[in-house]
């Protein structure tokens, strides 16, 4: 469909009238929103099925790859505030982990100056982690709901409500917990354990 709508735009574009512009950009806009709720579900639906490879995965690479690979705004920072371990898990549920919440965080920013600070520590079972924003925060009533699926704050068409049941259903493979502190206005830090390998 999207495909089929790309065309028309560019053979017909010229004939067109500004509502028809209009209907054929919403036609591509709502096929790909289609298209990442599809591949959000079966990403979702995976997850627990796949085989969890054990690898080393490096987390301060993984952060790396993750600025390189979405689009972080000119005015947003990401920083490690510590160097992050070097972790015996599965690399791919790892990136997906990180890269929900550092999309998430970045993606909610509402300041001029946005930052997002990434940070760990070890215990003698796990590691914790620490992602933190100064975006434009979460109400109490939310902190739990977030993480059931399909359920999104955003009102926004681009948001398709599992990036963190995924990340939830990854936490809960690597026998950890995920929580945040947040308020509207104040940002949010997502705190998450993975359990030592």
């Amino acid at each position: 469909i999207n495909a089929l709508a790309s065309w028309l735009h560019e053979d017909y574009v010229e004939l067109l009238d500004e509502a028809g512009v209009y209907n054929l950009k919403m036609i591509q806009e709502k096929t790909e929103s289609m298209d990442n709720l599809i591949n959000g579900i079966l990403k979702y639906s995976r997850i627990e099925y796949d085989k969890l490879e054990s690898e080393t995965v490096d987390v301060n690479e993984v952060v790396k790859h993750i600025r390189e690979i979405i689009f972080v705004p000119e005015h947003v920072q990401i920083v490690i505030m510590n160097p992050l371990p070097v972790i015996v898990a599965d690399d791919t549920k790892i990136h997906q982990l990180f890269q929900n919440l550092i999309s998430n965080a970045v993606s909610h920013i509402d300041k001029d100056e946005g930052l997002v600070k990434i940070s760990s520590e070890e215990s003698d079972t796990h590691w914790k982690f620490k992602i933190e924003d100064n975006g434009v925060g979460i109400a109490r009533e939310y902190h739990e709901k977030i993480f059931k699926v399909f359920q999104s704050l955003d009102a926004k068409e681009k948001s398709t409500g599992i990036g963190l049941s995924i990340v939830k259903k990854i936490v809960d493979l690597y026998e950890g917990e995920i929580w945040l502190e947040s308020e509207p206005g104040s940002g949010t830090c997502f705190y998450f354990t993975l359990i030592k390998k």
